[in-house]
């Protein structure tokens, strides 16, 4: 697999080419209408392919739980610049989807519904509960370093970041979900909220976000 896990361009190669036909048949069919058949039908691989790398759907569907875990902790994983409030503001948009699309403009929709459905299955599926397990926790562990960092500088008033990072992205996955689940767009108005409390709750008074 290439070191950039794209769901768009082109893919490095088959498991990559598999993983990409695999979004674009949730994307047209949702996870109840998934087939091997119809992932193959998004790619130029024979279906003969597909059960020569996975033992079949079950096995395909978990391996790509896994390609979009190691995509959006990509997506997360910040380097830091020394400056933690821009870094906890770039976090804030990265964590609320704002991916660029195939021409350049965020697409969060696309990538964010797919993982959504995925994750709701991790109800019943253990090996997807655990995949999400890890996402979840490579986040808070990620959002926990720059809010450490923001504390020892004197930029954040937090007693306890871990406690701090795991609210704030339970809040962040809550407001991806109301956005992809509703139709009145309620994104604007929640991430406001959520940037209200970090500035009240999070910042020190004479900083601003």
């Amino acid at each position: 697999m290439s070191d950039e896990v794209p769901l768009d361009g082109e893919p490095a190669d088959t498991h990559e080419a598999i993983m990409m036909a695999t979004f674009s048949a949730l994307r047209k069919h949702g996870y109840p209408g998934i087939s091997i058949q119809r992932i193959a039908d998004e790619s130029e691989l024979t279906k003969s392919t597909f059960y020569h790398h996975f033992d079949g759907k079950d096995d395909i569907l978990l391996s790509f739980v896994r390609y979009m875990r190691e995509y959006f902790e990509r997506g997360y994983r910040i380097e830091s610049t020394g400056d933690p409030v821009g870094d906890l503001r770039a976090f804030v948009t990265v964590s609320l989807g704002e991916y660029p699309g195939p021409d350049g403009t965020p697409n969060p929709e696309a990538r964010l519904s797919t993982y959504l459905e995925l994750r709701a299955q991790a109800i019943q599926n253990p090996a997807f509960r655990s995949e999400f397990t890890e996402l979840s926790a490579a986040l808070v562990r990620n959002l926990t370093d720059i809010i450490e960092t923001g504390v020892g500088q004197g930029v954040f008033t937090v007693n306890d970041p871990a406690a701090t990072a795991e609210y704030l992205v339970a809040t962040i996955e809550g407001i991806n979900l109301q956005q992809t689940t509703r139709t009145d767009g309620p994104r604007t108005m929640l991430q406001e909220s959520l940037e209200r409390y970090i500035r009240t709750e999070v910042l020190a008074e004479d900083v601003s976000f």
